[in-house]
């Protein structure tokens, strides 16, 4: 069975690369260019979510934190992707596993993923 990551990203092209990329890679990717509420991300059972800290309709740091907090998926890891510039200060603050700042490598980021196998 393929390994399943949720990725919620507000930009449509990365958000596309980054599914591409990963699906290349053998994970089965459910992407989001929106925030999206706790009960849709624990009703895909992901293994990995990768947030960015800025969505269109919402902040990612607060769903980490949300994320950490609940039983349900407080093991899940979870990795901050974005251009913000205090990006390891808010991914410690909400409790994320891991953190990779824009503009990225690619090999970066599936070596990353890679690490939550």
């Amino acid at each position: 069975m393929r390994k399943r990551i949720v990725l919620l990203e507000d930009e449509k092209d990365i958000l596309e690369i980054i599914q591409f990329i990963l699906e290349e890679e053998g994970y089965d990717v459910v992407a989001f260019n929106h925030y999206e509420p706790l009960e849709g991300i624990i009703e895909f059972q992901p293994k990995l979510i990768l947030l960015d800290v800025r969505l269109i309709d919402g902040y990612g740091h607060l769903l980490c934190s949300q994320l950490k907090s609940n039983p349900t998926t407080a093991q899940i890891p979870v990795i901050l992707v974005s251009g913000a510039s205090n990006l390891e200060k808010i991914a410690e603050e909400c409790g994320a596993d891991n953190f990779l700042s824009k503009p990225f490598n690619m090999d970066d980021l599936i070596k990353l993923v890679k690490q939550y196998d």
